[in-house]
């Protein structure tokens, strides 16, 4: 039995996010549940989840409001912030909607496409795994929530 199994995770995101994403966690062994718009992510997280993904582009780039809704109503629920694909936004404005994410609750802040230059596409999949899997392991489950 793998050790996160049962296990919830909400991918938050664009469709191609969606997809890449829930690819890249598939070695983990979770559940995931997608939603690409902000109710359908909240109805989700009513519904029982253990951790949440959310893509920087995610319902026309409604990151940061999801990131404040969902630690209000779970702030015991592990949320992690995720570009996941390469997008013409400036470096600047990057840093600053990852630094805002974590102001309002995002146990982690990831640039897939930053690490996948700078370490190859299969490398920067594992981090993404690893850090999500370091976050859903410490996370109450979501039948316990």
């Amino acid at each position: 039995m793998h050790p996160f199994q049962g296990r919830r995770i909400l991918i938050a995101s664009t469709l191609l996010g969606g997809s890449t994403l829930r690819r890249i966690l598939e070695p983990l062994g979770v559940e995931t549940v997608c939603a690409v718009t902000r109710e359908e992510a909240l109805d989700r997280v009513g519904e029982g989840v253990d951790l949440v993904v959310c893509s920087l582009r995610f319902d026309e780039s409604r990151m940061l409001d999801l990131v404040a809704e969902v630690a209000a109503l779970r702030p015991d629920l592990p949320f992690v912030c995720c570009r996941v694909v390469d997008s013409d936004l400036p470096q600047a404005s990057l840093r600053a909607a990852f630094t805002a994410a974590g102001h309002l609750g995002a146990v982690a802040v990831i640039d897939f496409p930053e690490l996948a230059r700078s370490e190859g596409t299969g490398l920067a999949e594992r981090d993404v795994r690893e850090s999500v899997a370091i976050h859903l392991y410490g996370a109450p489950h979501a039948s316990m929530s």
